[in-house]
Order: C-alpha cells, then sequence, then structure tokens
C-alpha cells in the first residue's frame, strides 16, 4: 500500500468501492472517512490551521502556535478520530513536566505499517513511556470500517489503564439545528465532578448552572468553551452506539462497539469563533486524567471506571464505523440491531429500517 498525503502530512489509505478511509501515520488518527460519490463530506473534525508530526512538536519552534500546555504536542498534529491510551484527559503536573502529553502516549507516536492488502491495514507503535505496544487492524467493507484494537503491557507490573475511541466531528458535517445525535446512554454527570448534580441523556450541563442547559441530541446554538459530560451506556445491551445525522447532505454517520469493552461515553462541544467540534467519545472510563485520577473512585453505579493490564498480558477491543445515505427526511435513530451480515438501524417515530450491510 502506497504512502499517501493528507493535508500535507504522511498518511495511510484505505478504500472500498464506495468509500475512502485515511490514516495519519503520525498519531495513527482517523482523519477522513467519506463517500467516494462526494469526498467532499467528511464528518470528521480537521483543524483550520495546519497541522504538524507532534513527534516534531518543540515548544521553542512552534509555542506561538499550539502553546506550551499540556494539550499542545497533542494539538499539534490531532486531527479526527484519535485514540487515548494509556489514560484519556490530561497528565497531573508532574507527568507534564517529565514530557507526557494530553490524553496518552499513542496519539504523539509515529505509527508503523505492520501489514497490508487491498482494504486492510495492520499498524503497530511502540509507547516507550508507559510500557505498552498497541496494534490496530482496519478492514474496510462496503460502507463499514472495522477496526480490532489489542494493547500489550510490556512490563513486568499490572497497571490500571484509560481507553477512550475519541471520535471528533467537525465542519462542514456539524452545523446547529441541522445534525443529530443519537445514542444509546442513560445516566450522566459533568465530568471531573462525579458527585455533583446527575442527569439523564440527551442532557446536557455546562457546569456553569446546577439544572441541564443544554439538549446533546444537536449542535447548541450558544456560543460557548469546552463542555464535557460523561455517560453510562444504557445497561443490558450487548451492544452499544451513537449515530450523527446531517438533514442536508442525507447521511448516517455512527459507530457501534460492544458495551463490555466501552461502557462510558464522553461528549464533548465546543461552539466558538475559534472551533465548531463535537466529540462522542466510547470509552473504558468517565475520569479524565491519569492512574491517581483512575483509582480515585474505581466504581460507579456498580459499573467500573477503568481496567487492569496484567504484567505481560494483552487486552483487545472493537468496533465499527460507518457513513451511509439514507432519505432527507431520516428523523433519527431508535436503535440498532447487530446482525451477523448487517446492522439494522431503527428509525425514530416511524419504525423504518435501513440496512446497512457489514
Amino acid at each position: 500500500m502506497p504512502a499517501t498525503c493528507f493535508h500535507g502530512r504522511a498518511s495511510w489509505t484505505i478504500e472500498t468501492d464506495s468509500l475512502r478511509l485515511t490514516l495519519l501515520q503520525s498519531g495513527g488518527h482517523l482523519a477522513e472517512i467519506v463517500l467516494k460519490e462526494d469526498a467532499t463530506v467528511n464528518p470528521l473534525w480537521v483543524p483550520s490551521r495546519p497541522t504538524i508530526d507532534p513527534e516534531t512538536y518543540d515548544p521553542e519552534i512552534h509555542g506561538t502556535i499550539y502553546g506550551r500546555n499540556p494539550e499542545s504536542r497533542l494539538l499539534s498534529g490531532l486531527a479526527g478520530h484519535n485514540l487515548c491510551f494509556p489514560f484519556w484527559g490530561n497528565p497531573s503536573p508532574s507527568e507534564f513536566a517529565a514530557g507526557m502529553t494530553f490524553h496518552g502516549e499513542s496519539n504523539i507516536r509515529r505509527w508503523q505499517l505492520i501489514e497490508e492488502c487491498p482494504g486492510e491495514i495492520t499498524i503497530e507503535v511502540a509507547l516507550l513511556e508507559s510500557a505498552t505496544k498497541m496494534r490496530r487492524h482496519f478492514r474496510a467493507q462496503g460502507h463499514a470500517l472495522h477496526c480490532e484494537s489489542e494493547a500489550l503491557n510490556l512490563s513486568t507490573w499490572d497497571r490500571p489503564f484509560g481507553w477512550c475511541e475519541h471520535v471528533t466531528m467537525g465542519p462542514p458535517f456539524v452545523e446547529s439545528d441541522v445534525v443529530r445525535f443519537d445514542a444509546a446512554l442513560g445516566k450522566g454527570f459533568v465530568t471531573g465532578d462525579s458527585l455533583g448534580p446527575h442527569f439523564a441523556w440527551p442532557e446536557g450541563l455546562s457546569g456553569c448552572s446546577e439544572v441541564p442547559d443544554f439538549d446533546l441530541t444537536w449542535f447548541s446554538e450558544t456560543a460557548h468553551g469546552d463542555m464535557v459530560n460523561s455517560f453510562l451506556v444504557e445497561p443490558n445491551r450487548d451492544w452499544a452506539y451513537f449515530t450523527v445525522f446531517h438533514k442536508g447532505f442525507g447521511l448516517l454517520f455512527g459507530y457501534v462497539y460492544p458495551r463490555a469493552d466501552y461502557p462510558w461515553l464522553n461528549v464533548w462541544e465546543c461552539n466558538n469563533e475559534k472551533m465548531k467540534a463535537r466529540g462522542m467519545e466510547f470509552s473504558n472510563t468517565p475520569h479524565h486524567g491519569t492512574m491517581k485520577t483512575l483509582i480515585s473512585m474505581p466504581n460507579m453505579w456498580d459499573v467500573p471506571t477503568y481496567e487492569w493490564l496484567d504484567a505481560r498480558s494483552t487486552v483487545r477491543k472493537r468496533f465499527t464505523a460507518f457513513l451511509h445515505p439514507v432519505p432527507m427526511d431520516y428523523r433519527g435513530t431508535a436503535d440498532i440491531q447487530v446482525g451477523p451480515y448487517a446492522f439494522e438501524v431503527i428509525e425514530r417515530d416511524t419504525g423504518r429500517l435501513f440496512r446497512v450491510p457489514v
């Protein structure tokens, strides 16, 4: 598979007859998922300013552009769907002083091509600071992308870990009153304040009031900075999902994944002059931080808030993403049933079925 270029950066591209997907070599981000018949509509967020490969970030050279804080190295190269491992969120002050960045190490290292064939690719990265190795196998089929990942602990120590698939969407797919978000979620709270008010999806709380002030079904019309709420996936489900429907494009973008792998979904939104973006981040943790944060509250609502990666052991997780045409009058997703050869997407209110071959 020849290397390609995405916004000036080295990448890999895999395709089906109808779908094209692009992975950035530095950071391993899924930066693009488009239907080839209209490749201008990429649901995933791509920054308006140029990005660089994060391993080349130097605060003395790039600090005026990307900043000199824990997020800066990550933001210098971030695009689309990124993997947060071995934690999600901010490092501690001592970890930042030692060189650790936001959302873990997997986002800032250069991934290596291990194996490829038409429509499939396997990539790998060594995470030296956390003594782990991550491998991802992507397989495209029809309108869907399957990903199977494994994390290997190279050390002789058991360790807690956070694993978050940080899916971020942006313009032209994110617009107020035009794009609808649906998900199989239940109770939630303001991330970082698990002892504060609790509410239920699709209610959202900015943290500036005591009662929910957002309807997360829609991208907010109100300008605001970062808002992060964490939700528990509905209990007793084998499969979780979220979908994003854009009325103007007639496209349904979504992810389906085992609830056992990712029992939490963290919703992040920003709407201001610099950025319009919505993150739907399915995760094994609602806690924003590293080991000290993870172990501070090991359970919420009788559900674990992190996992253990035992010495010399491997943990595996998987998900499927899809981008599928639907009618312009689509009313939203009531549920998704997982079959052996297709997802059956059930429309809200009407009960109409849309079959996505997988």
